[in-house]
């Protein structure tokens, strides 16, 4: 579904974030990606979704080089959704106006179906009494909620997280926990940058283990959490773990 080949990527003064990563993403499958803060996880997933360009290598979704410069990037935006740590919404704009938004201006719905689309979303991730609010009277949790509410209304093929809940209170934490978990469990492609380990071995069928911008380890979550391959997985899953 999406290939990763020989991918890096370079900032200022030739500093190398990423460094020659290769990885296939199979359909319906969930893949979480961990590592120590500065192991280039984020700039990994921007890098997917174009948010950031690659310095070398491919990026092939349904065999297309979305890196090539005569591919279409909006086509890609439309199948790859992208979550946040932020949430991104507009704030003079009502729950439903924010899901709705995005349909009406790129895929160009009537307003109508957009709003019935939109409404339909609010209800899968538990928010269809909050359309009429504005996102300043909602809790952080719910504002992440909205924001997976107005990616899954574009219908992506493969959603991208990018550590979801780290800007949450604890408490908050769970409720947008439980959403990625039923887009799991309904068979939705994922890739998601999480510090939440429970999260990660309850839910996922892969995980890549990130450091110094390189995938040091490839493994499925059981094998990752009993008897990690490195000594540098083992260390950060004893500190992880406390």
């Amino acid at each position: 579904m999406l290939e990763i080949r020989h991918l890096n990527k370079s900032f200022y003064a030739g500093k190398r974030i990423l460094n020659d990563i290769s990885v296939e993403i199979q359909p319906n499958s969930v893949t979480c990606i961990l590592g120590p803060s500065g192991a280039g996880k984020s700039t990994f997933l921007r890098c997917i979704n174009q948010l950031e360009e690659p310095s070398e290598g491919e990026i092939l979704y349904k065999q297309e080089n979305t890196i090539d410069p005569k591919y279409d990037v909006r086509k890609l935006r439309e199948e790859i959704g992208m979550v946040f740590q932020s949430f991104h919404l507009f704030p003079l704009k009502t729950v439903l106006e924010n899901v709705a938004m995005p349909l009406q201006i790129v895929k160009k719905m009537h307003v109508t179906v957009a709003k019935a689309e939109a409404m339909r979303m609010l209800k899968k991730v538990g928010l269809g009494d909050k359309g009429d609010d504005y996102p300043e009277q909602l809790s952080g949790g719910q504002k992440q909620r909205v924001a997976i509410a107005r990616s899954l209304a574009m219908n992506p093929k493969i959603m991208l997280f990018d550590e979801p809940t780290s800007a949450l209170d604890p408490e908050l934490v769970g409720d947008v926990l439980d959403v990625m978990k039923n887009l799991a469990e309904e068979g939705k492609t994922m890739i998601i940058v999480t510090h939440e380990m429970g999260f990660a071995k309850e839910v996922s069928d892969r995980i890549l283990f990130m450091v110094n911008g390189e995938i040091i380890e490839d493994n499925t979550p059981e094998k990752f959490f009993s008897s990690p391959e490195t000594e540098r997985a083992k260390s950060f899953l004893l500190r992880s773990l406390k």
